[in-house]
């Protein structure tokens, strides 16, 4: 097997292993990207293999479009070093690049759809409705208006609801509808629900071989587990500590370990026989305790340990486990009846969303793979079209597929055999998104399973390349001591697979032993990389607000880094920057409050949110503009816009309120008004309204803007770039609609705005220096110098256990039951019983819950390169103690790394960290000297227990070191609020004689990150410069705007073929005649044709003739340097061996003298980008731009 050097075996193995399945395990830093662009270069290379029959599927456009960037990039490297008949099949590939399947799921479902969706009846002009759901909730609300008309639901409701609210119900109905749009077939899965859940019990009277059955026994034997776990400890304390009472019995009662060896041994035998009913044995009276001469503390203990023997089992045995077999099947009965209402209602609620999607060509996410499997499923054409095309499927974050997408795949692989063989890469421990149904058995099957069998073959990957040796293993402490199958989903300290390794060969070129013990020494000496945990301890019966005591200690750590630590990096060190520098939290709810913090302290920051564009002030000050320009009667328009910070339109409130007119509009109040500022603002409305009915919409606000210095008002606010860029983005979504009147704008935004349709912000590119902030979801797949994990005391959400309906894709779907009842004086009384199921559903979910909380953990930690800082809250000193206490009572399993199950069940991450730091090296010797506190928390508190606790777990701390954990490094800091308060921070740089200003800025509130679109067009980031020029008066503008002319223009020559022997007259005329021009359209080419007919006499069209290689309307797609992803279409690109052309030709009415440096300034920004990007992808190539304006029929070359 050919190997690279550059790669380490496990990376050789993954691209050049052929003939199987591959799944690649990849954990976090690994260089997933890298494999996938190597074997994709590999294929191309080694096999021959074309880049079109690959279909590389990704779960972002962005990862999309960095995977084929980096394609070109390797393409240009190897073109220029090999021979010349491979050289010609790699640069044929960077042709068919732009047209190859690197693309995101939904992309390729829509692509699909746009060129087959007519096989099932689709439209293929669909739009993809992006948010739908406050249109379904509106058009629910339709339906529930019908179906209160209706005896059938009003009895239904009567029967399960009181008042007429209908959230319950809906929430209900929504969850019935995400659901099936996340299980593959649903009406079989249905079915298979109604038959393994509720008739197996209603007609067999048993649970046996139900889908509860298993993790039914599972939650049984791990309770029962850990209550033997308690027995035994507790008999091995009292022997240790001498409670003889435990052993001896009285006169009249027996001894307390009897009594329980005895219950454990019942327990047992019902185990053995599966009598789960006989279960709920209760325990025995036994002697009390003696605590003659007995340590207050080790009385405690007693009793902590003794509680947890006798409740552990059957506190869950009470929960999960329903009383008998005929109250179950009585309940299941009422609630299937229920649930078979609601996917009634479920289904006429689908019927009509359909229909209005259907009205308005709208398809959303959901429908876009539904679509494709029906697609893929009934038309066995394009399955095997495709099969036929696809050499390998390859599949980036393979643990995020749902069951509907790994189907979509397997139809295409299996259509039929041999098989296409699959390429599957991802992380199981990265696996955060259960709320987009993604299916993390799917990886895991083929984890146990791969490389077991000869067909397939699973591959891990072992080395991290991200992040220093001290930030590796101080992940490693924590999920060694808390990651197993139990909690996390899969094992880490068991499997050393799942660990992150330090490749010291290619990272720190250690080839022999002594440069490797050098590099050990120089980590064993490091100290600026410290893992950093500091927790705001909250003060006694004072109420505060601790997220921004956080805030205010995390901006104080900022300062001190920022300037004065140094980072590492490959091209050297350097001082940190407030850019190297990220703030991760779990949600965006605390955004705003830090935000704040920072401004007040001088830290530049920048908030990355996902919603919010058309509840930015900015844009809602634009909106109301254009809303008053339409119809003047409009009051709250036309005062916002009054009210507004415009140069030209800004009146004072006090004014606004002297002069309204009760019950007449605030315009005709102004016409009455006999005030010079009233008349001329109407005389400047009365304009702009004039120059509305004339101009395009943009036009119309880009001359607002500009003329009221709104632009530079907005600039010089806080988030002044992405407010900018906020208006920057309204304007090019303008032009796209550019053929809509003012009126029609207008209409469009209330629809979206009342149907609460938002566009997703994207980060602001800037090359401004800043802090940024920004959810754990939405770093996953990035790195930064410097992570600042906060809010780790943050409360888990176990809503999915608690909700009216609970389903789950394994266990099926209940209802908790309802009755009405007489009760005393109160008749007709509903009443909710808890469904008997409902603990066993509840504690599965809860536990997925925590798993997936624990892998979010571990892609926050692994996003640091450098530096680690972990921040929270603190609600009591004693928690130290707390957590010292529940690792000491399990001292039998301290020399294991993995802490028991029983203390690694939280409800917030903090836990996990504390507990798994408690036997750190580290942390227990700040513990014996008490630099774990500040000064003010070691005066008000006595702190001796912690440090005797440290003592005692001092005894077996080195046996949880090992070699991937021998460097990691912790510094613990708890700092009293009051500390925080005397905090000292740099002076603002606000200056003096700026603060009047700034105060009067700062007042104009802003919440919503600004939304400079992650994709733009080129020519929407590009200034044409000199839009004036001379216009030739000879010729008049036809009816038709110029807009519409260029794009009739740009078609007809897109059809013209490329054919010297054609005559142009018989041509022309073929074309025009063709359904695509209607009368307009044909006169206008008409009066055009002599420009259209030099064209193809030029030379310009000859060279496009007699090129290699001659695309017209050729689509391209590229990632900036801003992670912007430009969009673009070139009119003509020629290539030809040595040169490549790009032709644009335009439409621009010129004066005929016009000098030609007037013509290449025109469009030389255009030009210039265009270059750029084909320059990038071919830097081996001259690249020139053409641009020809037919109305003059002259060309420049750029």
């Amino acid at each position: 097997m050919k190997k690279d050097k550059s790669l380490n075996d496990e990376q050789n193995l993954a691209v050049y292993s052929r003939g199987s399945s591959i799944l690649v395990s990849a954990p976090a830093g690994s260089g997933k990207t890298k494999i996938l662009v190597n074997r994709m270069m590999s294929l191309i290379e080694d096999d021959h293999v074309s880049v079109d029959s690959l279909l590389v599927l990704t779960f972002t456009k962005a990862a999309a479009l960095e995977m084929k960037q980096r394609l070109v990039e390797s393409l240009n490297k190897r073109i220029h070093i090999v021979d010349d008949s491979l050289k010609v099949h790699l640069e044929k590939q960077k042709i068919l690049l732009n047209d190859a399947y690197i693309t995101n799921f939904h992309s390729f479902c829509s692509d699909l759809l746009s060129q087959y969706g007519y096989t099932i009846h689709l439209d293929s002009k669909f739009e993809i409705l992006e948010n739908p759901t406050l249109i379904k909730e509106n058009i629910l609300n339709q339906c529930l208006e019908k179906w209160v008309q209706e005896k059938e639901f009003y009895d239904f409701y009567q029967e399960n609801y009181t008042g007429y609210q209908f959230n319950s119900f809906k929430e209900i109905l929504f969850q019935l509808d995400n659901l099936s749009h996340t299980v593959y077939h649903f009406d079989d899965y249905l079915d298979q629900v109604k038959i393994k859940l509720y008739d197996r019990v209603i007609n067999d009277q048993t649970i046996e071989d139900t889908p509860f059955e298993k993790p039914l026994k599972k939650i049984l034997h791990e309770a029962f587990q850990e209550a033997y776990d308690s027995y035994l400890k507790l008999e091995d304390y009292c022997q240790t500590y001498g409670l003889g009472f435990y052993f001896e019995e009285t006169k009249k009662l027996p001894a307390p370990h009897t009594v329980l060896e005895n219950y454990f041994q019942n327990l047992k035998e019902c185990f053995n026989q599966g009598k789960y009913f006989s279960m709920g044995i209760e325990i025995e009276k036994h002697r009390m305790a003696s605590y003659k001469d007995v340590d207050d503390s080790i009385k405690e203990t007693y009793k902590s340990l003794l509680d947890q023997t006798k409740n552990t089992f059957s506190k869950a045995y009470q929960k999960c486990m329903p009383s008998s077999i005929e109250e179950l099947s009585e309940v299941l009965k009422v609630s299937y009846r229920h649930l078979e209402i609601y996917l009634k209602y479920l289904k006429e609620f689908q019927k009509e969303y359909q229909a209005y999607k259907k009205s308005l060509s709208y398809l959303d996410f959901n429908d876009l793979e539904q679509y494709t499997l029906q697609l893929l499923s009934e038309n066995q054409g394009v399955a095997q079209t495709l099969y036929q095309q696809f050499h390998e499927i390859m599949i980036d974050e393979y643990q995020d597929t749902n069951e509907i997408q790994e189907n979509l795949i397997l139809l295409i692989s299996r259509f039929q055999e041999p098989e296409i063989n699959r390429f599957m890469v991802g992380d199981m421990k990265q696996s955060i998104y259960r709320f987009r149904k993604a299916d993390l058995d799917i990886f895991n099957e083929k984890y146990l399973t791969y490389g077991l069998e000869d067909n397939n073959q699973r591959i891990d990957l072992k080395f991290n390349y991200r992040s220093n040796k001290i930030v590796l293993d101080s992940i490693n402490y924590i999920f060694n001591a808390i990651m197993d199958r139990r909690y996390g989903g899969l094992e880490y300290d068991n499997d050393p697979h799942a660990q992150l390794n330090y490749d010291f060969l290619r990272k720190e070129k250690c080839d022999t032993d002594e440069k490797l013990q050098q590099a050990m020494l120089r980590y064993d000496q490091e100290k600026r990389f410290d893992s950093e945990i500091m927790l705001v301890l909250k003060p006694e019966d004072e109420t505060v607000d601790m997220i921004e005591y956080e805030a205010k200690m995390i901006g104080k750590k900022i300062h001190e880094m920022v300037g004065h630590l140094e980072l590492d990096f490959y091209t050297g060190n350097r001082l940190a920057k407030y850019q190297d520098i990220v703030v991760l939290m779990r949600n965006v709810a605390n955004f705003i409050t830090y935000k704040k913090v920072f401004d007040a302290i001088s830290i530049p920051n920048l908030i990355v949110l996902t919603k919010g564009f058309f509840e930015s002030n900015e844009i809602l000050d634009c909106v109301y503009f254009l809303k008053a320009l339409d119809n003047c009667l409009d009051d709250l328009a036309l005062i916002s816009l009054l009210k507004g910070n415009y140069k030209k339109t800004h009146f004072d409130e006090n004014w606004l309120y002297l002069h309204k007119i009760e019950n007449t509009s605030m315009y005709e109040s102004l016409k009455q008004a006999a005030d010079q500022e009233a008349i001329d603002f109407l005389n400047y409305y009365h304009k702009m309204q004039e120059f509305a009915r004339n101009h395009p919409v943009y036009d119309v606000l880009e001359k607002f803007i500009k003329e009221n210095e709104y632009d530079l008002f907005i600039s010089s606010l806080y988030n002044g770039k992405q407010r900018y860029a906020n208006v920057q983005l309204l304007i090019e979504m303008l032009k796209a609609d550019e053929g809509l009147s003012l009126y029609q704008i207008v209409h469009k935004f209330e629809q979206t705005m009342t149907l609460g349709i938002d566009y997703k912000p994207a980060t602001l590119s800037s090359d401004g220096d800043a802090v940024t902030f920004m959810t754990i979801h939405q770093s996953k797949g990035l790195e930064f110098p410097i992570v600042i994990v906060n809010q780790m005391n943050h409360q888990f959400n176990f809503a999915d256990g608690k909700a009216p309906l609970i389903q789950d894709k394994n266990l099926g779907i209940i209802l908790n039951p309802h009755q009405k009842q007489d009760l005393g004086d109160f008749q007709n009384v509903l009443i909710e019983y808890p469904h008997p199921l409902r603990g066993i559903f509840s504690t599965v979910l809860d536990n997925e819950t925590i798993n997936e909380e624990m892998r979010i953990l571990y892609v926050a930690l692994t996003r640091a390169s450098q530096k680690l800082i972990l921040t929270g809250g603190l609600k009591e000193i004693n928690m130290i103690e707390k957590w010292q206490k529940q690792v000491i009572d399990y001292a039998l399993d301290a020399s294991c790394h993995l802490l028991p199950a029983t203390i690694r069940k939280s409800n917030q991450m903090l836990n996990w960290i504390m507990l798994a730091l408690i036997r750190h090296p580290d942390f227990i010797q700040q513990c014996i000297d008490l630099s774990l506190f500040d000064e003010k928390i070691k005066n008000y508190y006595d702190l001796d227990q912690v440090k005797n606790n440290a003592l005692q777990l001092k005894l077996y701390q080195e046996n949880t070191m090992q070699l991937n954990t021998c460097h990691s490094k912790f510094h613990t800091s708890i700092i009293d609020v009051h500390t925080i308060d005397e905090y000292i921070y740099p002076t603002s740089q606000i200056e003096n004689n700026d603060r009047e200003l700034y105060l009067k800025n700062s007042q104009f509130n802003y919440q919503n990150k600004a939304p400079f679109d992650k994709t733009v067009a080129v020519t929407s980031i590009i200034d044409d410069g000199n839009r004036f020029f001379e216009r030739d008066g000879e010729e008049n503008e036809s009816s038709m705007k110029a807009t519409d002319r260029g794009t009739l223009v740009h078609l007809f020559l897109e059809l013209y073929p490329l054919d010297k022997e054609l005559n142009f007259e018989e041509c022309f005329q073929n074309i025009i005649q063709r359904s695509l021009f209607n009368e307009e359209a044909r006169t206008l080419l008409n009066q055009y044709k002599v420009h259209l007919e030099s064209f193809i006499e030029s030379d310009i069209y000859q060279l496009m003739l007699k090129s290699s290689y001659c695309y017209k309307e050729k689509e391209f797609s590229f990632l900036n340097e801003n992670k912007q992803i430009i969009h673009g279409i070139f009119d003509v690109l020629c290539i030809n061996e040595d040169k490549i052309t790009i032709i644009d030709y335009k439409t621009d009415t010129l004066a005929k003298n016009s000098s030609d440096e007037l013509l290449k300034e025109l469009h030389q920004g255009q030009m210039y980008y265009y270059k750029k990007i084909m320059k990038q992808m071919f830097p081996n190539k001259e690249v020139e731009a053409i641009v020809y304006y037919l109305h003059i029929h002259r060309y420049v070359t750029l």
